[in-house]
């Protein structure tokens, strides 16, 4: 009798012990078509590179510390992907049809495939230039439109998770309230009209929403991009009224809403990757960013930023380069010395590289009884380098084409601290930096700077 009752008194016990919820995704994968190495995915704090066999298949377990969405790429192509702990996730697609191929099996196999089914739905309906050069009331009936088929998506998703479909909401509140925060900057940027400016009411549809909710800016990267968005535009209008340097209005606008802490110094750290320039504001901006910063591997990655900024501010000397010239042989700076050059740093592969190109001839016309050079500096790799020298045929660019030698990794593209393209680049004709980070050809400034010096 004694026996039995530890029996029973065991059982209880093991009962009412609580189910451990596993941590871990098995995600399978099967790329036709693919040519990439690895498969990479992270988010939440997650990162991890799983091998592609030669037959294009991929699988591994990942620990992942909370559900919610992540990034799956395979070489230059991505997609999210909504993973929960204790998941088997299947996926197959097509390398060469990347988005259109998409589709998962098992569990979340609804949530991926209304994810992939979005993705093409913005492609179809979000067409940028289209949208995003109306005039304001115009564009506000299309966004409403855009944001009413999002949300008919995702009601008509069948076998999609309650919890999901809050969180995906909330998604789609972010996304609509970010193409109209960006709609001022993307109106000027298409039509060229730089005075520009929309109406206050514009921004009434969401006035109240909370600009400073720290949970969202933890759960959700769509949240994170309005926030960039919105206090760039507050920037923007700091500057346009009172001529501060942007990078220091964005993050004093910051420095003002947030608490310091990991959303304050993330806000910060991503806008002074591309944001912060070498020019009179560099040492305020480096300064504010010292006293609001809390990571030390991100205050690593600014100094080591700031430090090459340093030497690229007005009137110090140019870096130099040497670089294959389409026409044969090689040009370097040293050959142009005499006149004033204006670089363009740019690939194949970049789109807003390539919509530069129409200004960048109408600019070259323009100038071309000037004392100035038009060097445009292609960063691909050397397996595109067909690709780059038929491109130059087949859109009869003008100017000096030439092929760095080490695409990113070209020294002429780390002395500049170029991170992202297309870059410009203003040089005097002694050699000397007028402007690291020159306006695009597409800016009408660029041709008030080019007066300046010519």
């Amino acid at each position: 009798m004694k026996n039995l009752l530890l029996l029973l008194l065991t059982v209880i016990l093991f009962s009412c012990e609580k189910e451990v919820k596993p941590t871990y995704v098995i995600l399978n994968g099967s790329a036709e078509n693919n040519i990439a190495n690895t498969a990479k995915l992270s988010g939440n704090g997650f990162n991890k590179d799983m091998a592609i066999s030669e037959t294009g298949s991929f699988s591994d377990t990942l620990k992942i510390e909370k559900d919610g969405y992540y990034s799956l790429r395979i070489g230059r192509e991505s997609t999210p992907v909504y993973l929960t702990q204790g998941s088997i996730v299947g996926l197959t697609l097509d390398a060469k049809e990347f988005d259109e191929s998409l589709v998962y099996t098992g569990d979340v196999a609804a949530e991926n495939n209304y994810l992939a089914a979005k993705y093409l739905l913005s492609e179809k309906e979000l067409a940028f230039d289209k949208v995003y050069s109306l005039a304001e009331e115009d564009f506000i009936t299309e966004v409403n439109k855009i944001n009413a088929s999002y949300s008919d998506l995702l009601n008509s998703s069948t076998g999609v998770s309650k919890s999901f479909i809050e969180k995906e909401t909330k998604e789609l509140e972010y996304a609509h309230i970010n193409n109209i925060e960006n709609y001022e900057q993307y109106f000027q940027y298409l039509t060229k009209d730089t005075s520009f400016k929309a109406s206050s009411s514009l921004y009434n549809s969401y006035e109240g929403f909370n600009f400073k909710d720290i949970q969202a800016f933890e759960n959700s990267s769509a949240y994170k991009r309005l926030l960039e968005s919105h206090y760039g535009r507050i920037a923007r209008d700091i500057t346009n009224s009172n001529d501060k340097d942007i990078a220091l209005a964005y993050l004093e606008t910051v420095d003002k809403n947030f608490e310091n802490g990991d959303a304050k110094d993330e806000l910060m750290f991503n806008y002074l990757r591309y944001g912060m320039k070498a020019n009179n504001a560099l040492e305020e901006v480096y300064s504010l960013y010292q006293k609001s910063n809390q990571n030390p591997e991100n205050l690593s990655k600014v100094t080591s930023s700031y430090k090459v900024l340093k030497n690229l501010t007005p009137g110090k000397t140019s870096p130099t380069f040497d670089y294959e010239n389409f026409k044969g042989g090689k040009t370097s700076l040293a050959d142009l010395k005499g006149k004033v050059v204006y670089v363009d740093v740019w690939a194949t592969w970049c789109g807003p590289c390539k919509r530069e190109i129409p200004s960048l001839k109408v600019l070259e016309a323009d100038y071309h009884d000037k004392n100035i050079a038009f060097v445009s500096m292609s960063i691909d790799e050397k397996k595109d380098y067909e690709t780059w020298r038929k491109m130059v045929t087949d859109k009869e660019l003008g100017g000096i084409q030439l092929m760095a030698d080490n695409d990113w990794k070209s020294k002429f593209v780390t002395d500049f601290g170029i991170r992202g393209i297309p870059r410009f680049i203003i040089i005097d004709a002694e050699g000397n930096i007028v402007n690291s980070d020159a306006p695009r050809p597409s800016n009408p400034e660029i041709r008030t700077e080019f007066d300046a010096i010519l």
